[in-house]
C-alpha cells in the first residue's frame, strides 16, 4: 500500500512535490495553500487534489505524512493540528520564530506519538556526508573551518519579519549553522558583527553577518552569511583543516559538488571529488518516507531544529549587543 503524503505551503513545497512525485511508494494525497491562484496552478501541474485548509485536507485525504512548508510563524499552530491527527511532519527550516515555539512543537509531537523531522537538507548532501564520515575516520576531527554562505535577494515580507522568518540570519543561515553542528558538534561561544547593510527597506532587521564560533571540542569556525551576493553569483564554500588534512568544498550556492583536499604528509598531491545530488534534497525526502514507512525516528529532529535556532538567535544577539554570547549560559 502506498503512503499518502501531502504538502502544506507551495513555495519551497513545490520542490518537495517534485521529489515525492518520483517515488513509486508515495501517493500525493493533496496540497494546501492560502493563495488560490498558486494552489490551483500547482494542483494542475502535479495532478494532485487542492485543499484550501489543513483541516479539510486531513478530514478528506487522511494523509500519513506532510511536508510543512509554510512561513515559520505558522509552524506551531499547524503542527498542533497535524500532530493531533496522528500525521508525521517534515518541517521546513527555521523550525519556528522562537525557542519557546520550538519546544512546544517538540512536546506536542511527542505527546501525540508522531515524529517531527526538520528540513536540514545539507545533512543529506553526499558531499557533507563524506566529510562527516572522514572527520570521524581517516581525516580526524575538524579543528578549523571557514564558511561562505551569502545568498541572493529575497523580498518576501514574512522572510524579514522578526516574528516570522527573522531575516536571512534566521531563515537561511540556519542551514550552515546546522551543518556545522552536524560536522563538528555543539557550540559554546558566538561572536558576531553585522547589521542592516544592504536592505534599508527592511531595517532594523539584520541582513548580513560575519561571525566566529568556538565549539565544545575546542574547534573554531568563521562564517560569512546573509544577503551579501546575488543569485546568479552566489557561492557556497567551506574550507576545513584537521591535524592530518586541509581542504575545501565549493560550487554554486546550495550545490556543493566539488571537494578538494590534501594530506599534510604529502601536500603536493591534491585529491578531487565531485558529488551528484549535492544539495541533499533527494536524500532528505527519501529519509522522511523511510521513517514514515518503517515507523522509525528521523536522524534530524526537533531538538536539532531548536539548537540551530538558538545559535542563530545568539548571532543576532551578539551583533546587537556588541559582545560575545555564551550558549546555554545567558
Amino acid at each position: 500500500m502506498k503512503l499518502k503524503i501531502g504538502v502544506v505551503g507551495l513555495g519551497i513545497g513545490q520542490v518537495h512535490l517534485r521529489y515525492y512525485q518520483k517515488m513509486p511508494e508515495v501517493e500525493l494525497a493533496g496540497v494546501v495553500d492560502t493563495n488560490p491562484d498558486i494552489l490551483n496552478q500547482v494542483s494542475r501541474d502535479f495532478s494532485v487534489r487542492p485543499f484550501s485548509s489543513v483541516e479539510q485536507f486531513i478530514r478528506e485525504a487522511k494523509p500519513d505524512g506532510v511536508s510543512l512548508c509554510t512561513p515559520p510563524a505558522s509552524h506551531l499552530p499547524l503542527s498542533r493540528i497535524l500532530a493531533k491527527a496522528g500525521i508525521h511532519i517534515l518541517c521546513e527550516k527555521p523550525m519556528a520564530p522562537t525557542a519557546a515555539d520550538c519546544e512546544k512543537m517538540i512536546e506536542i509531537c511527542q505527546r501525540n506519538k508522531v515524529f517531527l523531522m526538520l528540513g536540514f537538507k545539507k545533512r543529506f548532501s553526499p558531499t557533507y556526508q563524506f566529510l562527516k564520515e572522514n572527520f570521524a575516520g581517516e581525516f580526524g576531527p575538524a579543528k578549523w573551518l571557514l564558511a561562505k554562505f551569502a545568498l541572493g535577494r529575497v523580498t518576501k515580507k514574512w522572510f524579514w519579519e522578526e516574528k516570522d522568518g527573522g531575516g536571512p540570519i534566521m531563515e537561511n543561515t540556519v542551514h550552515m549553522v546546522d551543518l556545522l553542528h552536524f560536522l563538528v558538534g555543539k557550540v559554546e561561544l558566538v561572536f558576531a558583527v553585522g547589521g542592516n547593510l544592504f536592505m534599508p527597506e527592511f531595517a532594523p532587521q539584520i541582513d548580513t553577518a560575519i561571525f566566529t564560533l568556538r565549539f565544545t571540542s575546542g574547534a573554531i569556525a568563521g562564517v560569512g552569511a546573509g544577503y551579501a551576493s546575488e543569485w546568479g553569483f552566489a557561492r557556497e564554500e567551506l574550507s576545513f583543516a584537521t591535524e592530518k588534512v586541509a581542504g575545501q568544498v565549493s560550487d554554486a550556492f546550495d550545490r556543493p559538488e566539488k571537494l578538494e583536499y590534501i594530506f599534510r604528509s604529502k601536500p603536493a598531491e591534491v585529491y578531487q571529488k565531485r558529488f551528484e545530488n549535492s544539495d541533499g534534497f533527494e536524500g532528505e525526502i527519501r529519509h522522511f518516507i523511510e521513517c514514515v514507512k518503517n515507523g522509525t525516528e528521523p536522524v534530524v529532529n526537533g531538538e536539532h531544529g531548536l539548537a540551530a535556532l538558538k545559535l542563530c538567535q545568539a548571532v543576532k544577539k551578539s551583533i546587537r549587543q556588541g559582545k560575545p554570547v555564551l550558549l546555554n549560559k545567558d
